[in-house]
């Protein structure tokens, strides 16, 4: 795993490297300032738990069987409760020091007459003990002597409408709810809070929903913008870095397989070194080799499909440049439907059988799963692809020359390139033929084959060489060694 990040790292330019620095650099500040904005290290949360009149009355009329509340001998008739619940929603502990002005709520065209602690530990509730005014005709209320500084109430005019709490320390997570009696003229339910914090705010929130939801829509907002900067950073690390040739011409020669890839190639290298120009002749790996030994003074790379490992032709140097993968293929009809577990499509062929189809000897199918005797298609002579797969496969070391296929041929018939033996297989009836595994979705009527009830493919190596000795120009792709 280490090996691979390293491996990604090192292949990223200066200026690669820089951007993907900035835009981490840019992402760490936008999640900083979503913390300080909208989610706050240090946070006090606030809702309404409930709001509402307590004796109501209709047209001026008290209510049947309205409740009598009195406070210190005073009654109150048109009264309303509130309880709130306030929370540290933060990231921090709050403490004593963090507030910059006490935590107060107000209720607009109100009178407050009471409120208690709720829901709290017993230092936060002492600490947050409402100071009760006496009455002018009464004694002092009594004095706590504990020093503690407590809640109270504040006056405008005549009316009592603010909640100012003392600073207290509230953990993270904590909360506690605030009970308040209040005497209503008529003006309304509004509510709205008052203080400051260092680094942090007071807000009103409609309870725990929303806050995850903005949570949630935040982090997938930092996952997404996260990821689309990895797959950008890998997309420029992958781009063609080529070192330009000097020769004004090129030529790229060989495989059929291989030769979709390296049109792309062709094209990105001319893109990127505009002064030369690139040759692609898709003919077959043997007619590949062949060109590359009569133009060894010449620019030329011949694509060869060989099997993983196998040594190179002497005086050429070989570079493994990918894996393609390559399966037994066949149209859909050459199956019979036998049900689950019994058709070609679920147990396959034996080596030894496909060595019999594409031999031209027939196949004794004793299990009834071949609807006809099928036509081997087989790439022609000189074919790297047919090549590793009479060697790794059927187990031959080389058929004879098979006729090219035609729309009546029968047993064994050839074809020149892999997309031609596609095209074939998918329009002819119990055709069966070895091909590009990654092709396979262009033809709808051809399916893959399991061979000894494996359904992986079997995987060949594709090889650019180029004459030993010589120096050779930056091969025009990503070499990744099979």
């Amino acid at each position: 795993m280490f090996e691979t990040i390293a491996d990604f790292f090192g292949g990223l330019s200066n200026g690669e490297m820089w951007a993907g620095a900035l835009i981490c650099a840019v992402c760490a500040g936008l999640v900083a300032l979503w913390m300080e904005r909208y989610q706050g290290w240090r946070r006090i949360s606030w809702s309404e738990v409930y709001n509402g009149p307590i004796n109501k009355h209709i047209n001026n009329q008290p209510p049947a069987g309205m409740w009598e509340i009195q406070w210190q001998g005073r009654r109150i008739s048109e009264g309303s409760l509130v309880m709130l619940d306030v929370r540290n929603s933060g990231v921090q502990t709050l403490e004593p020091e963090h507030f910059v002005s006490p935590l107060t709520f107000t209720f607009p065209g109100r009178k407050v007459v009471h409120f208690k602690v709720r829901d709290a530990n017993e230092p936060l509730v002492a600490a947050l003990r409402p100071q009760v005014p006496a009455p002018s005709d009464t004694e002092p209320a009594d004095d706590t002597g504990s020093g503690v500084r407590q809640a109270t109430v504040r006056t405008a005019g005549q009316q009592t409408d603010t909640i100012t709490l003392p600073v207290f320390t509230l953990n993270r997570h904590e909360s506690f709810r605030l009970l308040v009696l209040l005497e209503d003229d008529g003006a309304g339910s509004l509510i709205t809070s008052g203080g400051t914090l260092k680094g942090g705010r007071i807000k009103r929130t409609v309870g725990r929903a929303r806050r995850r939801w903005a949570t949630a829509i935040g982090v997938m907002l930092v996952a997404s913008l996260g990821l689309g900067t990895g797959v950008y950073a890998n997309n420029e690390s992958l781009k063609l870095d080529a070192t330009c040739s000097q020769a004004r011409r090129l030529t790229v020669t060989g495989s059929t397989a291989f030769s979709p890839l390296a049109h792309q190639v062709k094209e990105a290298y001319e893109e990127q070194c505009p002064e030369t120009d690139v040759v692609l002749e898709a003919n077959g790996s043997s007619e590949g080799l062949k060109e590359l030994r009569s133009n060894t003074a010449t620019e030329t790379i011949a694509m060869v499909d060989t099997v993983a490992g196998q040594e190179p032709e002497k005086g050429l140097d070989a570079h493994n440049v990918g894996v393609i993968v390559f399966a037994v293929v066949a149209n859909q009809s050459l199956a019979q439907d036998l049900g689950p577990g019994q058709s070609l499509w679920d147990r396959g062929l034996t080596q030894g059988q496909l060595g019999q189809i594409f031999a031209g000897d027939g196949f004794r199918d004793e299990d009834g799963r071949l609807s006809e005797s099928p036509v081997a298609v087989v790439r022609a002579d000189g074919s790297g692809t047919r090549d590793a797969f009479e060697a790794r496969v059927t187990g031959e070391e080389g058929t004879t020359s098979a006729p090219r296929c035609t729309d009546g041929s029968t047993g064994v018939c050839s074809v020149r390139s892999t997309m031609e033996l596609l095209d074939y297989v998918n329009r002819t009836e119990n055709a069966i033929g070895y091909a590009e595994a990654d092709a396979l979705p262009f033809f709808p009527n051809v399916r893959t084959v399991p061979i000894n009830g494996t359904p992986r493919p079997r995987r060949t190596s594709s090889t650019a060489t180029t004459p030993s000795g010589r120096p050779r120009s930056s091969t025009p792709a990503r070499a990744r060694p099979a």
